[in-house]
């Protein structure tokens, strides 16, 4: 049987929705309470976890049992499969439960997981590593964008409400249309344009704030590194002044193949070679001096 005709729509599938987390609200202060019994330890620690319980046992029973929750029986819609031919699968309704009420948790897990292991893993580059991490907290900024996103969808065009439905491809039908007043939908798709107008201004300031501190961590960096070749420069203009080795007077650099002359002056081979050409004196006393007389030392420093 094709559903197709009788697609639900917005009123049915919220009012199914907010009649359905009533009843899990209420279940879940009644876990609360018996939890209260085992003592404020446990209270305290395990109080969170009533709420999950609550939403997946509520709608686990119902999913086992091909049963219809209490909301949508209330509102007279019913689940089918993305073919809105048959009833869905119960793997594929738990499947819908478990990414609707733990989707989020299990989705930080993962993230978090992958943040360690790129972190501890030593053949990725630094680089590398940086630009994962900042793509990592910008999945973690996301979920609720995709929602919002989401939501304004259903608003628009009555689709999916959920998106663990939209993700596992459950419609809902409605099975009782002629006991249904008319609802005009034109403040649905209202509310629809300006949720979507909402998300994208929002998403665009937060891209604009993104952009701005990847530039000023561009100029960070600038600065950084301006700094560093400062200091580098001075740090070798100090050793420059500072000479590691006896220098030639002649070339003003370490000497090379130190040479003595009879006078008792050192200077290197090449350079008082260069200097005999011109004048036959020392350089330095102005004493008569041939080549002949320059004697290269060796393992001289």
């Amino acid at each position: 049987m094709d559903f197709r005709n009788a697609r639900a729509r917005q009123p049915e599938i919220v009012r199914s929705v907010q009649k359905d987390a009533r009843y899990t609200n209420e279940l879940a202060e009644d876990l609360s309470d018996v939890l209260r019994l085992t003592g404020p330890r446990n209270w305290i620690k395990y109080n969170q976890l009533c709420k999950l319980l609550a939403e997946l046992s509520y709608h686990g029973f119902a999913s086992v049992n091909n049963l219809q929750t209490l909301g949508e029986e209330y509102t007279g819609i019913i689940q089918v499969d993305g073919q809105y031919k048959q009833i869905p699968s119960r793997l594929l309704q738990l499947l819908a439960i478990i990414l609707e009420f733990g989707g989020d948790s299990l989705f930080m897990r993962l993230l978090h997981k992958s943040e360690v292991f790129i972190a501890n893993h030593e053949e990725i580059r630094p680089e590398a590593k940086q630009q994962i991490k900042k793509l990592i907290h910008r999945l973690r900024q996301s979920p609720s964008y995709v929602k919002a996103l989401h939501k304004s969808l259903f608003y628009l065009d009555a689709s999916k409400y959920q998106l663990s439905k939209r993700t596992t491809g459950i419609n809902y039908v409605l099975i009782r249309h002629w006991l249904q007043p008319e609802f005009s939908l034109y403040g649905y798709k209202i509310l629809g344009a300006i949720t979507f107008l909402q998300v994208t201004v929002s998403l665009a300031i937060s891209s604009w704030d993104m952009w701005r501190e990847h530039k000023r961590q561009q100029m960070e960096a600038v600065k950084q590194a301006c700094k560093r070749f400062l200091l580098q420069k001075q740090s070798s203009k100090e050793k420059s002044t500072i000479p590691d080795a006896p220098q030639c007077i002649l070339c003003l650099e370490a000497r090379t193949n130190c040479s003595l002359t009879p006078c008792g002056h050192l200077f290197c081979w090449s350079c008082i070679l260069d200097w005999l050409e011109e004048r036959d004196e020392c350089p330095l006393c102005r004493e008569s001096l041939k080549k002949s007389q320059v004697i290269q030392l060796q393992n001289f420093v």
